[in-house]
């Protein structure tokens, strides 16, 4: 069991068949965020992103080709650019009771960037 804050000086790459499960803890990601790249079948749930800084740098990006995602009950707020992007043909991906706070770019949806 993981729980507290954890500053990630990079972004965290998630492969395909992982669930990462914030229940009953208080799991806090800062920095960068988690990217998910060409994967297939993840579940995110319970988690806490905030304050990540830089170009392109997300709370959770989704991107290219990845598909069977599911994102419940995330919070995510003051990142430099966007919350959630999910690009360059990713589908099936539900992001379902999330909160988006001190943002002014919550999520990008469909870009081929």
């Amino acid at each position: 069991e993981v729980s507290g804050t954890i500053h990630l000086s990079l972004p965290l790459r998630v492969s395909s068949y992982k669930t990462i499960d914030g229940r009953g803890q208080r799991v806090k990601l800062t920095g960068n965020g988690l990217q998910l790249k060409e994967c297939e079948h993840v579940i995110v749930c319970n988690l806490e992103f905030e304050c990540g800084r830089g170009h392109d740098i997300d709370g959770i990006q989704i991107k290219p080709r990845s598909r069977h995602i599911w994102i419940d009950r995330c919070s995510l707020r003051d990142y430099a650019d966007g919350l959630i992007d999910i690009t360059r043909e990713s589908t099936d991906i539900t992001v379902s009771r999330c909160h988006f706070s001190k943002h002014d770019k919550a999520m990008l949806i469909g870009a081929d960037c």
